[in-house]
């Protein structure tokens, strides 16, 4: 049972992976800014995550399941080699007139972690704030103080770059 459970299990990881590429190469990007970067993020998250298939409860939540690997992958990646990182203007669009992109880009960047890792999933890649919790294994709760401070945080970072 445990082998056909197993073997069933990597189709539909497999299939996450193929379906979801361009999303999970996007939050791989948008974190370490760079393509080669990214990739080698997304190579070594989805390793992980076929490695620890076993760990994944649900089926229907595979592609958070990586994100969630993504994003932690991407930290470690920065952390280790902890570099400045430019951006350029594909990864953001433009939010408010009067207020452009690399500053929103840059105020997002300088956020802590864990803040911007929930800027990122809910308001870049359009996850609920439910499934923002699933994905960080946080409580619901705890989302929505950390998205309030994050959203504070910016608000004030974009309006001192906006007098600058």
């Amino acid at each position: 049972m445990i082998k056909i459970r197993g073997r069933s299990l990597e189709k539909k990881f497999e299939k996450s992976v193929i379906e979801n590429k361009e999303k999970f190469y996007r939050l791989a990007y948008y974190y370490v800014k760079n393509h080669h970067d990214a990739m080698d993020v997304l190579q070594e998250s989805i390793l992980k995550g076929y490695s620890n298939i076993t760990k994944i409860k649900d089926e229907n939540f595979i592609d958070k399941y990586l994100s969630r690997i993504i994003i932690n992958t991407a930290i470690d990646f920065i952390r280790k080699n902890s570099k400045v990182v430019f951006t350029d203007n594909e990864c953001l669009k433009e939010v408010e007139s009067g207020v452009n992109s690399s500053d929103i880009n840059y105020a997002v960047d300088n956020l802590e972690p864990e803040l911007k890792s929930i800027i990122v999933l809910k308001y870049f890649h359009g996850y609920k704030i439910s499934e923002v919790a699933e994905i960080l294994d946080i409580s619901i709760s705890t989302v929505k103080n950390r998205m309030h401070k994050a959203l504070k945080q910016l608000r004030v970072e974009i309006k001192e770059e906006s007098y600058e």
